[in-house]
This record gives C-alpha cells, structure tokens and sequence, in this order.
C-alpha cells in the first residue's frame, strides 16, 4: 500500500489543539472500528497525537496513531514510508481524512532520551541513524525547508516591535537569531530528507537498530536538524556555561553526520530564537526565560 499526505482539510476542520482533543477519543474509536483493531491499553490522549497498542484482527500487536492535523505532518506517512524498516516503523494502512497511522509495533522502543549512557553514545547512534536517512532519495511532493520555516519567520518578524520592549536589553538576541534565521533560509547547501523534528525523543530502539518516528519531513539544508538533539542530551542546562557543552556536542555529532560545524551552530541559535518568539507570542513569561536562556547560549556556539 503505497502512503499519500495527511487530507490539508483537517487542519480548518481543527483549528486548535483544544478543539481536536475534543474530538480524539471519537477518532480513535472510528479508527478502531474501521480496521476492526482492539485496544490493548487504556486510550490516553495527551501531546500532539493519540497513541495507543492494538490488537489487529489476526492477533498481532501494531500501534495505532491518531495525529493532530498540522501543517508541518501533511507527509508524515510518506517520510515513514520512504525511510523504510531499517530506519523507521513500518506503515501497515493509513487514513488520509482522520490522519491515522497503523504503525508496527517497534520493540523494545524505548526513546534514546531515556536511555542512561554517556551523552556522546546517545550522540553517535543518532548520528548514524540520520546520515542514513537524510541521504534517501526524497519522496515528490516533500515540501522544502524554505517553504516551511518562512511563514514562521515572516510572523515573528511582524510580532518583534512587540516582543522587543519585553525582552528589554536582551532583545538584541531575538533580533539577531531572526536576522541569522532569514540569512540561512537564503541559501541552501544542499536538499537532503530532512526530518523535521529529530529530538532524542523521537528516536526509538528496536533489536535491529535505532529507528526515527513522528517527522516533520522537508527537503533542505540537515544542519537545520542538529538543534534538538544537541539541546536535549548531555543536561547541558544544568551546567553553569551551557554553551561549551552544546559547543563539544554540536562539533561530535556534526562531525559524524557529515554536516558543517559552524552552520549547524547558526541554525541552533536561529531555532532558538524563533521558539522565544513563539512564546512571546503566548505570553507564556517562565517557557520565555528558559528559551531567552537557550538562545543566549546558542549564540555564543555559533558566534553571531
């Protein structure tokens, strides 16, 4: 069964996070209807997706993904597919209209977030994994780096005469990751299979080997892709200078995947930026101070 993009109309049908996790309950229960699926745990819906192990109609166990409809998941499937079994979960069906997934049920996927190993292990088995995805050939219809990332920008430069009076004499940080931001999106490098959102989180173990799940695909530039990672692993954030952990990271698992240093490192401060915009944008003060903290440490990694 070949897999298309998630149905574009679901995104006007649930215009917010509070009006699809209304409906998700429901959704899933038509989803369990439709392909005769029995739950095999309690239904939870929390996040961006409801998420639950089922019991198809022949006995096997598979997983069943209820998404919320995005524009950044239009192509979820397609990416998963794609990537294949040797770097992501199998697709057994997909829904388009309910943005469903019938996933393989990956054991023991365990994420590499939780795994207890030296930050530079975890580094280098995502590492491994994302130069072999990055370098599949990239579905039609994937849509570009550019074309995703620039609305972001174009929205939080129409907010910064708002957002700069909060930040007071940090808003130069935010101003100058806007401006690094709008200077990367004018060059790409290179179009690799990007995927989109490759936290330690999303990264799952199986017997075989390490798998990514949950993409936000696009084609472009995979130093964009670095960010999460490099934040997420290592508690650079407990240490009193962030920046030198990020700066040792960045250098080991860019290096590994093949991807330049210094551009990795603008992307960091570039990312981080654009999430203290965002929740400028929510009036959300404490996430605001803790992403002000991050991108004042990206900056400095990447020297702008």
């Amino acid at each position: 069964m070949e897999m298309g993009p998630f149905d574009a109309a679901a995104i006007d049908a649930y215009p917010s996070r509070t009006v699809w996790n209304a409906a998700a309950a429901d959704l899933v229960g038509t989803m369990l209807a439709r392909w005769n699926l029995t739950a095999d745990q309690a239904f939870v819906s929390s996040g961006p997706a409801s998420v639950l192990r089922v019991i198809t109609a022949d006995g096997s166990s598979a997983v069943l993904k209820v998404g919320f409809p995005h524009p950044e998941g239009v192509w979820e499937a397609v990416a998963l597919e794609a990537w294949g079994s040797a770097c992501a979960p199998t697709v057994f069906r997909q829904d388009a209209e309910t943005w469903a997934l019938l996933l393989e049920d990956v054991e023991p996927g365990i994420p590499l977030v939780r795994y207890h190993v030296p930050a530079r292990s975890s580094l280098r088995s995502a590492a491994q994994l994302y130069k072999t995805l990055s370098t599949r050939p990239v579905p039609d219809g994937i849509p570009t780096l550019v074309e995703t990332v620039q609305p972001f920008l174009d929205k939080a430069l129409s907010r910064l005469r708002h957002h700069l009076p909060l930040l007071g004499d940090n808003g130069d940080v935010l101003r100058a990751g806007l401006e690094v931001l709008a200077e990367l999106l004018e060059r790409q490098p290179v179009e690799l299979f990007l995927h989109g959102d490759f936290a330690p989180g999303n990264i799952i173990s199986s017997t075989a080997g390490w798998r990514a799940i949950d993409p936000k695909p696009m084609r472009g530039d995979p130093a964009f892709d670095l960010w999460p990672l490099v934040s997420q692993l290592g508690s650079p954030w407990r240490d009193a200078q962030p920046e030198r952990i990020l700066a040792e990271q960045l250098q080991f698992v860019a290096e590994l995947a093949g991807i330049e240093v210094r551009r990795a490192a603008r992307w960091g401060f570039a990312r981080a930026a654009l999430t203290l915009s965002w929740f400028l944008d929510e009036q959300d003060a404490r996430a605001a101070l803790v992403a002000l903290r991050e991108a004042k440490a990206w900056r400095a990694v990447s020297g702008a």
